[in-house]
């Protein structure tokens, strides 16, 4: 007899991230509440991430190893794996905020409306070799709808979001056009149906070190942004196209520099400008 669905199920895809997966699975090891799967999809690491995850069977639901497309394809077969209600994507290395982060964040979620498919909390960003905590991502709805960042409309931390499973019934999975940006393509198309829902938890810890946080990949993420907009038919205002136009601008330059360098140089216009700073921690 097949086991009751879970509430949650948490989703996480690995490459070589034997040194970063033990936070994570310290992590969710700790949880008080057991109303949750984890699935793992690993990319056919070989630095001993099977090995890990292997060891730690007692809270891995199910992982499977394979060679894939990228984090995205990895994500889509997690997916396709997940009985919850909920899902959850936790990148390797990234950790619930404290044991008791499930147990809360079921208690919100169990009070939104039964149509409700977007739940989002506060994310912690970490450095990423002293895990030094950054900056805090995450508010209310009200304060982010219709506003402009990075090129497309402000979105909730997806690290920190909860996607309720019908989401996902017909298909409508990460979109691999998309390498670096796939989650906010996701995340744009569903908010056009039914804005998310603000619960005030902390919900996760995540160290920086993601492909879409790099300055050397900026530009990338930028013309993945202006696709995105062009694929689902939208326009930023005049000041919005500017100011990411500028922001990028800066970023050519300062990748122009050596790379210890560059990073303090970009934080340093971060805080001039009223921002934490972000990559000279380590």
């Amino acid at each position: 007899m097949q086991k009751a669905s879970p509430r949650v199920s948490i989703l996480t895809a690995t490459f070589n991230a034997a040194a970063q997966l033990p936070y994570t699975i310290r992590s969710i090891r700790q949880q008080t509440s057991r109303e949750f799967e984890w699935i793992v999809v690993d990319g056919n690491s070989t630095d001993g991430t099977q090995a890990l995850l292997r060891d730690n069977e007692d809270v891995i639901t199910r992982w499977i190893s394979e060679p894939d497309r990228g984090i995205y394809d990895a994500w889509n077969k997690a997916c396709a794996l997940a009985r919850g209600e909920w899902l959850l994507f936790l990148g390797a290395g990234d950790e619930l905020e404290n044991p008791q982060t499930l147990v809360d964040c079921l208690d919100s979620l169990e009070a939104v409306s039964t149509d409700t498919t977007l739940v989002y909390g506060r994310q912690t960003l970490l450095s990423v070799v002293q895990r030094i905590a950054i900056e805090t991502s995450g508010v209310p709805w009200a304060n982010m709808q219709n506003k402009w960042e990075i090129g497309r409309l402000a979105l909730p931390p997806h690290g920190a979001t909860f996607h309720h499973k019908s989401l996902f019934a017909d298909s409508q999975t990460f979109d691999l056009r998309f390498p670096i940006a796939a989650d906010s393509h996701f995340l744009l198309r569903a908010i056009r149906h039914q804005a998310p829902v603000f619960m005030p938890l902390d919900v996760t810890r995540a160290p920086i070190g993601g492909v879409s946080f790099r300055l050397d990949t900026a530009r990338q993420v930028g013309r993945e942004i202006a696709a995105i907009n062009r694929d689902l038919g939208l326009t930023p205002p005049l000041a919005a196209r500017f100011h990411e136009g500028l922001r990028l601008a800066v970023i050519s330059l300062i990748n122009l520099l050596p790379h210890k360098t560059a990073h303090h140089l970009a934080d340093l216009i971060r805080r001039i400008s009223g921002k934490p700073a972000r990559w000279s921690f380590d």
